[in-house]
């Protein structure tokens, strides 16, 4: 594996300085079971190495070991215990690693060494899982209802058992667009962020502490009957600011419009279609303030609650690879 691959530079983030994704390895060879598709989650599991899913795999979760090299296939297509019809997201605790199909009414738990302990069954659909720093365990934000009117925040131990249920006061409406991305900070603090881009913060009692809409690609075009004109960005990801400031958002938005692709034999890569917007935002005060933004020109999303990151690329035997690398805040020379 080559230490460094490439750099990927982004525009300024902040005052005096510029975010960029040091790409230092790739995932998997020809003898994969199948590459990774258009879309990837991936997790990292320190010196285990990677958990990898996407949506050519299905319900088909790929180990990895650290230096990048295929292992075995984790999971298998069914409706059984620890089994999926659909590409699962990762959370990593000291409980070990929960397993979910996005708005799904079930969760599976694996140990630390991959293999599987149980299935939890929440009384809901789930939309996102993180690890949580306060009790170790996990944080997943859900929705009874099933349309976001009864959205809400489950806590549950290192055992995968529910320690509490909390929902947001009728003044919050980040929980209502399909249960976005949840994350806990050091603070106790929870951050919510929603696929349109709202991005909210409560105490642990679930009060809300402050409040802010991005200004997301394209959302500008929206018509709230017709809906938009072009697709606009979409939130992804949401992950504690590397250096302490708060959290970074990650979108994914359109830079082509799909007009222009029609009458093309063959689509280009997914990366050049799309862009990864990333927006830094810090609570103060005066409630929530929206510190920078940036802009890489392909598909990075944040890896773990580090300064993980990871991209997708076309390989010379005509797969796509999972590049792991980092994300580097440096100082942009005047």
């Amino acid at each position: 594996m080559s230490l460094v691959l490439s750099i990927v530079s982004a525009t300024q983030l902040c005052a005096g300085c510029t975010v960029e994704f040091e790409a230092l390895d790739t995932l998997g060879a020809t003898g994969d079971a199948a590459g990774v598709g258009m879309i990837a989650d991936v997790l990292r599991m320190g010196d285990q190495g990677y958990l990898v899913s996407s949506d050519v795999l299905g319900g088909v979760v790929i180990v990895y070991d650290s230096e990048g090299r295929y292992q075995r296939q984790l999971t298998r297509e069914g409706g059984g215990p620890g089994e999926f019809l659909s590409p699962p997201q990762f959370a990593m605790s000291a409980g070990g690693i929960l397993l979910h199909e996005r708005f799904a009414p079930t969760l599976h738990l694996f140990s630390s060494d991959l293999d599987f302990t149980r299935t939890i069954r929440i009384n809901g659909v789930a939309g996102s899982i993180q690890p949580d720093p306060v009790n170790e365990g996990w944080l997943v934000s859900y929705d009874k209802g099933g349309d976001g009117s009864e959205a809400g925040i489950l806590l549950l131990d290192q055992n995968g058992d529910l320690v509490r249920s909390m929902q947001p006061g009728a003044e919050s409406s980040s929980l209502s667009y399909i249960t976005g991305d949840a994350i806990r900070g050091g603070d106790r603090m929870i951050w919510v962020a929603s696929v349109v881009g709202i991005v909210e913060v409560f105490n642990e009692d679930m009060g809300l502490q402050g409040s802010l809409q991005l200004e997301l690609p394209g959302m500008d075009a929206w018509n709230p009957d017709t809906g938009p004109a072009a697709p606009p960005a979409m939130v992804t990801d949401m992950r504690l600011a590397p250096d302490g400031s708060g959290v970074w958002v990650f979108a994914l938005g359109p830079v082509t419009s799909l007009t222009d692709l029609r009458g093309l034999s063959r689509p280009p890569p997914l990366e050049e279609l799309f862009d990864t917007f990333v927006y830094s935002i810090g609570l103060d005060s005066n409630g929530l303030t929206l510190i920078g933004a940036d802009r890489f020109d392909n598909l990075v999303r944040p890896l773990g609650n580090s300064d993980l990151a990871f991209d997708l690329v076309n390989m010379p035997d005509g797969d796509r690879r999972v590049r792991v690398g980092r994300l580097r805040l440096t100082t942009v020379n005047r």
